[in-house]
């Protein structure tokens, strides 16, 4: 298993064991999203060619740090900070369709371009809620963070674009997999890569 952690002050990655990503099963249990309701859908960067979109999932599938199913849980009500939190990643195994590089390339530049001239953090509310996903899509590349707690959370758009970097250059076919996902290690949230 692999953990994963980003520290936004110097933007350094730090692994805590191998170079690669642990593998997961098929990308289908994952990327379902039964029922979603789009909320907005903007584009963004600085040639606006990033969609993204937020939206809510009726039936979202929620992941374990363990990359298991699971089921939804109770928080207090507040906004939670998440900024450098450590995922454990995963790739979907075994390779092929997933995304190109080049396209999360231009997603990573876009969410980079956000933090510089947006502010660096954006707000993801609370599971259940109509803005609990946040997508965004370029090309043959998505990458998509959900919400899976009842706390809204606040995040990094730095830590964002450095896991779309990273999962899809690790979770790739070189490395038998077809994208890949991080799940924090509390389970609060997932972001995942994958082809659109």
């Amino acid at each position: 298993m692999q953990y994963f952690t980003l520290l936004t002050a110097g933007l350094s990655l730090v692994f805590a064991s191998g170079a690669s990503a642990a593998a997961f099963g098929s990308a289908a249990s994952l990327s379902a999203c039964d029922n979603e309701v789009v909320a907005s859908e903007t584009f963004i960067g600085k040639d606006h060619n990033v969609k993204l979109t937020t939206s809510h999932c009726g039936a979202a599938p929620h992941v374990s740090s363990h990359g298991t199913l699971l089921n939804k849980r109770q928080s207090n009500s507040t906004t939670v900070n998440v900024c450098g939190a450590p995922c454990n990643t995963f790739c979907f195994n075994p390779s092929g369709g997933g995304p190109n590089e080049s396209d999360c390339a231009v997603i990573a530049d876009a969410i980079l371009y956000d933090s510089q001239n947006v502010g660096p953090l954006f707000n993801i509310s609370a599971t259940g809620t109509a803005t609990d996903k946040v997508t965004m899509q370029y090309g043959s590349c998505l990458t998509y963070f959900l919400n899976q707690d009842f706390e809204q959370l606040s995040y990094c758009r730095s830590d964002w674009s450095s896991l779309v970097t990273w999962l899809s250059g690790d979770c790739n076919a070189a490395n038998n997999a077809h994208g890949g996902l991080c799940v924090a290690q509390d389970q609060a949230w997932y972001i995942q890569v994958q082809h659109s």
